[in-house]
């Protein structure tokens, strides 16, 4: 069985690109590593992140992720197991809101989330449009 955390937190200090690129692909490459799946995404100073893997990995990554201090404000949304076929791989993103108007990413962020329970699925859609909207 996997298990899946989702969280939200604000940058302590405004990030430059080349820091967010930096960022996001060296969570990548780690995860990927690690057979950890799920999205991470950075807009406007704020995370949103979803992890799923083998619990054990997912806890001490999740310890990693609060003693972290580039980032404050670490609101869990939520952590369960879950039955369900993994994410496919981990993916990362850099969004913008000219991102936003010229693409259709709200939905390349909502397909993976097809395998959580449904009351999961919801919870983490409508703050993921709100994350992405702002």
């Amino acid at each position: 069985m996997r298990y899946a955390i989702t969280y939200v937190s604000t940058a302590k200090k405004e990030l430059s690109s080349t820091e967010i690129d930096d960022l996001l692909t060296t969570s990548k490459k780690n995860n990927n590593k690690k057979s950890i799946t799920g999205v991470l995404l950075y807009k406007d100073g704020n995370f949103l992140q979803l992890i799923e893997g083998k619990k054990t990995e997912i806890l001490t990554l999740f310890e990693t992720i609060i003693k972290d201090e580039r980032h404050t404000n670490i609101i869990k949304i939520f952590g369960k197991e879950k039955d369900s076929k993994p994410f496919d791989g981990y993916h990362v993103d850099f969004v913008t809101n000219k991102k936003l108007q010229y693409s259709d990413t709200l939905s390349e962020y909502l397909f993976p989330l097809e395998t959580l329970d449904e009351k999961s699925k919801n919870v983490v859609m409508s703050i993921l449009r709100v994350f992405l909207s702002g």
